[in-house]
C-alpha cells in the first residue's frame, strides 16, 4: 500500500535523500547486429555481435555453469526486408513525401515485411538439432529451453558464471555464433546472460523519508486530502514568502504551486482555445504492474477539478493477475509503480478528456517484458500513441545495454511509424546523468549520457521545462527545466545544496542523427558527446520537445494510499519529472489527430522539426524570462525551508533553436492550430 510519507511530498533535497536502486543493465552496446555480416562471411557460423557482455571479463570469471542448469533464449527475427521497413517508416512519416501517411494494417505489415514462413522453420529447425525445446513461436521471435551443455552446443560458445558488483551471473564466454544459413532471418538473441536489464520512471514523485516526521495533511480547494508543503499557490506567484530570510537580495518570493490542475494546462497549452478534447483517439499507457484503483481516482480527481470522469469504455485495461508478475524488488516493487501510472492517465486524461485511454502493465520493469507490451499493440494497432515515462541509462557500472536490446526496441517503433503509431518517451530527470551528481549515481551512470529508449531514432524524446502558469491560465514564462536548491540553514542563512534534477538529454554515443534533424540540430551539437568527447559523424540528440516537468511547477495528481493518520483514503499531491511531460504531450497529440479529422499522426519527429521554427513552438533559452525566478518552499516533512532557483541543467544547456535541453522547443498555445489546423 502507498504511504503518503513518501509520495507526493516535494522532492527533497538530492543531497539528503537515499534515492532508488540503481539500474541494472548488461551487455556491450552496438547496433550491427549479424545479418550485416552473414552475407560475407565465409565460414558454416556468423558471430553474433554484442551476445558476449561487456562485464564478462576473464577476471570476473567463476567457473562453467552447471551442464544441466536450465536456460530460456529467444531469437528476434528480422524479417523478410529490414531494410525496406527501415526506408518505408521514414516515408511513411515525411511530410510531403509521396507516401506520406500511407500506413499499412498490421496484417499488410505482417505480409510485406514480417519473417516468412521459411525463416521461421529455417531458426527453429536449428535450435531443435541442438536438441533445444521450442516453447513459442510468433511474427517477431522465437523462444527455446534447454540444458546450460544443449545451450552452450546450439550458440557455439561456453557458459560461465562470473561475479559483477557481489552478485553472480550466467554469461557467454564469447559472443554467440550461428549457423550462416540462417543469419539473414536473425535479428538479435537474448537470454544467454541472466542479469536483469530493467527501467525506472522518469518522475520525480517519490522521495525517500529519512527523518520521524510525519507527512503534513491540509485540506486542498477541492476538499480532498492535500499532502504536501504548505502554504502553496494554485497559480504562479499567488502566495509569496514573507517570513523566511531574503534569499538572493529578494524578498517575497513565490510559493511553489501546489499542482496545476488539468484546466490550468489544457489554457497554457491552446488546448481550451482550440475546442479539441483528443475525442476519436486512443493513448496506450504502458508501466509496471498495476494500481487497483487507477479508474476510480481518475475518475475522483476529475470531478473534484470540474472535468468529466471516464464515459463507459473510454479507460480500459490490459493488466495479468498479480501472480504473473516477475522481478519487484529489483523494480522497486508494485506501489514503487503507482505513481507513475496514477500521473501517466490523469496527465493524458486532463491534456485529452475525450481521448480513450488503454493501461498496458507489464509483467515487470524488465525489457523483454515492455517489448511485449509493445509488440501486442503494433500486432493488434490497439493505439494511436504509447506514453512511457521510464528508461535507463545505456552506460552503466554494473554493465551496458547490449544491442539485442537496443535493435528489438527499434524494430517494434519501426513497425509502429509503419502502422500510423506514435511512441513518446520522458527524457529523464537528471540531466546529463553526470556520474559525479547524486542522481547520476543513483542511476548507476559511468559517463554523462542520454537515456535510453528515448534516444532511439524512432520515438519521440519529451523533455522538461518549468512553466509559470498565471492567474488567468496563461503562460507566462518558460525555462529549460534545471533545479538548484538553497536551503535555511539554523543560524538563518541559506546554504547551497546544489543541483537536483533536470530535463534529460544530450548527444547519443550509440544512435547516428536521424534524417529530420540534419539541418535543425547544430552541427556541433550532434558531434559533441556530453563528456566533450567529438564524433566523427553527427549522432541523435535528444529531447524532441518539452513541456512542464519541474515539481515545483508540477501537476496534482489523486491517488488512493496510505493516510498520516494509517487509514487508507483518497487524496492529492504534487508531482513532477519528465514523466510527467511525456504523458502531457501525448495528450496534447491526442488533440492533434482529432484536429487533423482523426488521421493518425504516426511517428511525429519529422513534423516536428519541419515546424521547428514556427510559431508553435516557444523557444527557450539560457536568458529566457523566468531563469532568475525563485520559487520558496516551506519547511516540510523532516526538510528545512528551500529555495529552488530555475534553468541550470548541468552539461546541458539551452539556447536559440534546438538545444540539447528542450529541443525544439515546448508547443506554444498556438501549437495545435499552427501545426495541425482543423
Amino acid at each position: 500500500m502507498l504511504s503518503v510519507s513518501t509520495l507526493f511530498a516535494r522532492p527533497g533535497l538530492r543531497a539528503a535523500a537515499a534515492l532508488p536502486a540503481a539500474l541494472i543493465l548488461a551487455g556491450a552496446p552496438a547496433l550491427a547486429g549479424p545479418a550485416a555480416s552473414a552475407a560475407t562471411a565465409p565460414s558454416a557460423t556468423v558471430s553474433v555481435s554484442g551476445t558476449q557482455p561487456a562485464w564478462a571479463v576473464p577476471s570476473a570469471r567463476r567457473g562453467p555453469v552447471a551442464a544441466a542448469t536450465p536456460v530460456a533464449t529467444t531469437v528476434y527475427l528480422a524479417g523478410r526486408a529490414p531494410a525496406g521497413l527501415t526506408a518505408y517508416a521514414q516515408q511513411v512519416s515525411e511530410p510531403g513525401g509521396a507516401d506520406y501517411h500511407k500506413y499499412l494494417t498490421p496484417s499488410q505489415f505482417e505480409a510485406r515485411y514480417g519473417a516468412t514462413s521459411a525463416q521461421i522453420a529455417m531458426v527453429e529447425q536449428w535450435l531443435r538439432s541442438a536438441g533445444l525445446r521450442i516453447t513459442s513461436v510468433g511474427e517477431h521471435a522465437i523462444s527455446a529451453d534447454g540444458t546450460a551443455a544443449q545451450t552452450e552446443q546450439a550458440y557455439g560458445t561456453p557458459l560461465n558464471n562470473y561475479l559483477v558488483q557481489g552478485r553472480t551471473y550466467r554469461a557467454p564466454d564469447s559472443d554467440a555464433r550461428i549457423p550462416a544459413r540462417v543469419a539473414s532471418a536473425v535479428l538479435a538473441v537474448s537470454g544467454l546472460d541472466d542479469m536483469p536489464i530493467t527501467a525506472k520512471p522518469t518522475s520525480l514523485t517519490r522521495v525517500s523519508d529519512n527523518s520521524d516526521t510525519e507527512a503534513t495533511r491540509t485540506t486542498g480547494s477541492d476538499g480532498s486530502a492535500y499532502l504536501g508543503p504548505s502554504p502553496c499557490s494554485t497559480y504562479y506567484g499567488q502566495l509569496k514568502d514573507t517570513t523566511d530570510p531574503a534569499f538572493d537580495g529578494r524578498k517575497g518570493s513565490p510559493y511553489a504551486v501546489c499542482g496545476y490542475v488539468p484546466s490550468q494546462l489544457r489554457s497554457a497549452y491552446g488546448v481550451t482555445a482550440s475546442g479539441l478534447s483528443g475525442k476519436g483517439a486512443t493513448v496506450a499507457i504502458v508501466d509496471a504492474y498495476a494500481s487497483p484503483t487507477m479508474e476510480a481516482d481518475a475518475d475522483q480527481y476529475a470531478a473534484n477539478h470540474g472535468d468529466q470522469p471516464f464515459a463507459p469504455g473510454q479507460y480500459t485495461e490490459t493488466v495479468t493477475p498479480p501472480s504473473q508478475w516477475t522481478d519487484q524488488s529489483a523494480c522497486g516493487g508494485v506501489t514503487g509503480w503507482a505513481a507513475e501510472e496514477h500521473l501517466d492517465v490523469e496527465a493524458v486524461h486532463a491534456m485529452a478528456p475525450s481521448a480513450g485511454i488503454h493501461y498496458y502493465g507489464a509483467n515487470s520493469c524488465d525489457n523483454p517484458d515492455f517489448l511485449g507490451v509493445f509488440t501486442s499493440i503494433v500486432d493488434n494497432h490497439s493505439a494511436d500513441l504509447v506514453s512511457d515515462s521510464w528508461g535507463s541509462v545505456i552506460e552503466s557500472n554494473t554493465g551496458n545495454v547490449p544491442p539485442s536490446v537496443l535493435a528489438e526496441y527499434t524494430q517494434i517503433f519501426e513497425q509502429g511509424a509503419i502502422e500510423g503509431i506514435g511512441f513518446t518517451f520522458g527524457s529523464g530527470d537528471c540531466g546529463a546523468e553526470v556520474p559525479t551528481t547524486a542522481c547520476g549515481a543513483a542511476d548507476a551512470s559511468t559517463t554523462p549520457q542520454a537515456n535510453f529508449p528515448a534516444s532511439d531514432a524512432w520515438v519521440t524524446a519529451v523533455g522538461g521545462t518549468s512553466l509559470a502558469i498565471g492567474r488567468n491560465g496563461k503562460a507566462e514564462w518558460n525555462t529549460g527545466w534545471g533545479t538548484d536548491a538553497w536551503a535555511l540553514s539554523s543560524n538563518g542563512s541559506w546554504q547551497s545544496v546544489g543541483w537536483q534534477y533536470g530535463s534529460g538529454g544530450g548527444t547519443s554515443a550509440y544512435v547516428a542523427q536521424p534524417w529530420y534533424q540534419q539541418g535543425v540540430v547544430p552541427e556541433k551539437l550532434a558531434q559533441t558527446l556530453p563528456d566533450g568527447t567529438a564524433t566523427a559523424t553527427p549522432m541523435r540528440v535528444v529531447p524532441d520537445v518539452a513541456m512542464d516537468a519541474d515539481p515545483t511547477t508540477g501537476f496534482l495528481v489523486g491517488i488512493t494510499g496510505l493516510l498520516p493518520d494509517g487509514s487508507t483514503g483518497y487524496f492529492e499531491g504534487d508531482s513532477g519529472g519528465t514523466s510527467l511531460a511525456c504523458p502531457l504531450f501525448a495528450g496534447l497529440e491526442a488533440d492533434a489527430i482529432q484536429g487533423q479529422g482523426d488521421l493518425p499522426i504516426g511517428f511525429a519527429n519529422p513534423a516536428i522539426y519541419a515546424n521547428a521554427d514556427s510559431r508553435a513552438f516557444t523557444d527557450i533559452t539560457a536568458t529566457s524570462p523566468g531563469t532568475r525566478a525563485v520559487n520558496m518552499q516551506t519547511a516540510f516533512d523532516g526538510y528545512p525551508a528551500t529555495s529552488y532557483t530555475f534553468g541550470d541543467d548541468g552539461l546541458l544547456k539551452a539556447s536559440r533553436g534546438y538545444d540539447d535541453v528542450t529541443g525544439v522547443g515546448t508547443p506554444s498555445a498556438a501549437y495545435l492550430q499552427d501545426r495541425y489546423p482543423r
